[in-house]
């Protein structure tokens, strides 16, 4: 399948982007919906394949970008994959989102069988390779590609359970420090490889939900392993890491602040204007357009004024904006929907 530039778009993605680091003049707002395993039902794709077989991964990746155009393209291996590669299991059912199994730590003696993942050998973890080879070949030179290593905090939980993780953290905080340490390990060696192919990296650590563990444990258990991997990450691919918070993230802002960010995604409950006038100045944001009450049950027009709003508020952000939903757009989402939310950026422009 070949990739194409979206009729609708004077720029490709890339040229776009080429703009806005220049201080140039760009056709549109850079806009990404993010979907998951929503671009299955573009091509028929089970759900196992999206997350197994390299070829129509790709494929699946450039029949959504066809449709739509948006403004970059990001695979695997993401929590899930690393949690697989490091001996954890995820069921896949035949629709939906795929959901973890037992964790697989029963208690911390396990860690001392656990091994720093080699992306170059492990076989999971090489599934998304041979996709990002496919990648870089068909769309590197239409749109920026990333690879998304997930959060360590999140994985952290797929391999010991939320609530437990949670407990842990005060009741055995070095076990959990170990655990973090295996998984920062093994987030670095998929970024050496995405490195390799040309590839950004994005991170979405939902589980360090500052709702969940709060500010203090944020800055404990998250914060510096979250910092040591942006700064490895501008280091090995020379770029930024595009980094998706969920939830009411306001008192962890001042920890945000520090990473190396190519941009901040916002989960659509938290206010952009208040992140224009507290974080517009400091880093670039994105967001947040709700994914389920606007782009899954909104009408076309209610999707308009929600993205008119969003570019108004986006124009106060200094260090720049990029046009997001809050969240994954919902895999029984209309496909209609994203071409109503793809024409609203097309229709206010910058």
């Amino acid at each position: 399948m070949r990739i194409q530039q979206h009729k609708a778009d004077q720029m490709t993605p890339l040229e776009r982007r080429q703009a806005v680091i220049e201080g140039r003049d760009y056709d549109r707002i850079p806009c990404i919906p993010f979907m998951g395993e929503f671009k299955c039902n573009l091509t028929g794709t089970s759900v196992w394949d999206f997350w197994h077989d390299p070829q129509k991964m790709a494929d699946t990746e450039i029949a959504a970008f066809n449709r739509y155009g948006y403004d970059r393209i990001v695979i695997g291996p993401n929590t899930r994959g690393i949690t697989e590669a490091m001996g954890g299991k995820f069921i896949y059912p035949e629709k939906g989102v795929p959901y973890a199994d037992t964790p697989l730590i029963q208690d911390y003696a396990g860690l001392e069988d656990m091994e720093i993942i080699d992306a170059k050998k492990n076989e999971r973890i090489l599934t998304f390779v041979r996709e990002a080879e496919i990648l870089a070949e068909e769309a590197g030179d239409i749109v920026p590609l990333e690879m998304s290593i997930g959060g360590p905090f999140t994985i952290a939980s797929n391999l010991r359970g939320t609530e437990l993780l949670l407990r842990d953290c005060r009741k055995y905080p070095e076990e959990i420090h170990r655990l973090m340490r295996l998984i920062t390990e093994s987030e670095k060696s998929c970024m050496d490889v995405a490195a390799e192919y040309g590839f950004g990296i994005a991170m979405a650590d939902p589980v360090a939900n500052p709702a969940l563990i709060g500010p203090r444990m944020y800055e404990k258990f998250v914060y510096p392993y979250t910092k040591e991997l942006t700064d490895y990450a501008l280091e090995k691919t020379g770029e930024r890491v595009s980094l998706h918070m969920c939830g009411k993230t306001y008192n962890i802002w001042k920890y945000l602040c520090r990473y190396e960010l190519n941009e901040l995604s916002l989960d659509n409950i938290v206010d952009l204007e208040r992140a224009a006038e507290e974080l517009g100045d400091k880093i670039p944001v994105a967001g947040n357009i709700d994914p389920v009450e606007i782009v899954m049950n909104g009408s076309k027009e209610e999707i308009f004024q929600a993205v008119r709003y969003c570019i108004e508020t986006g124009r106060k952000m200094k260090k720049g904006y990029v046009l997001a939903t809050g969240c994954d757009v919902p895999d029984t989402a209309d496909p209609v929907q994203i071409d109503w939310m793809m024409e609203a950026v097309r229709r206010y422009k910058k």
